[in-house]
C-alpha cells in the first residue's frame, strides 16, 4: 500500500547528461527513422545543437542512475503488485545530445479506488536545463493491486 504521507514529497533533484550513444540507441530501438534523431551532422544543418531526443527520451532520463526498487520502496511501492497507469509528457524544449538536463520530482497524489483493492501513486517530473528553463513536465501513474 502507498503511504499518503507521502503526499508533497520531493525526491532529491537529479542531473544527467545526455549521452549520445544512449540517444541514438534508444532512436533506433524505438524505429525512429529520421536522420535528425541518429545524425549529428544532419541535425545541426537543421538548427539543432546536436542530435535531437526524441519525445519520449526524457522519461528515461528520469530513470538514470537508480532502481524502481531503492526510489519507490520507501513510499509503499512493491514491484509485485505493480501495474502501469498511465503517463503523460509535455513539451516545452529540445533535448539533444551533450546537454545537461536537471531533475524535479514529486509525489503529488496517493489514493485509492475500486473499494480499495487498488492504489494510485501521481508522480510529476519537471525536466529543465541548466539554465534553469523547463523543457518537460512529466506525469506517471502507479498501481499498485492488493
Amino acid at each position: 500500500m502507498f503511504n499518503p504521507e507521502f503526499i508533497g514529497y520531493s525526491f532529491p533533484t537529479k542531473t544527467v547528461n545526455v549521452e549520445e550513444g544512449k540517444l541514438k540507441f534508444f532512436s533506433q530501438t524505438i524505429g525512429e527513422t529520421d536522420p535528425i534523431y541518429l545524425d549529428k551532422d544532419t541535425a545541426k544543418d537543421q538548427g539543432y545543437r546536436s542530435i535531437l531526443a526524441p519525445p519520449t527520451y526524457s522519461f528515461s532520463l528520469t530513470l538514470e542512475g537508480e532502481s524502481l526498487r531503492d526510489k519507490y520502496e520507501p513510499i509503499g511501492l512493491e514491484l509485485g503488485k505493480l501495474l502501469h497507469g498511465a503517463q503523460s509528457f509535455e513539451f516545452f524544449g529540445e533535448i539533444c545530445a551533450g546537454d545537461t538536463v536537471i531533475i524535479d520530482s514529486k509525489i503529488v497524489d496517493i489514493f485509492q479506488k475500486k473499494s480499495g483493492a487498488l492504489d494510485f501513486c501521481i508522480e510529476e517530473m519537471v525536466v529543465k536545463n541548466v539554465e534553469g528553463e523547463t523543457l518537460a513536465v512529466l506525469t506517471q501513474t502507479f498501481i499498485m493491486r492488493h
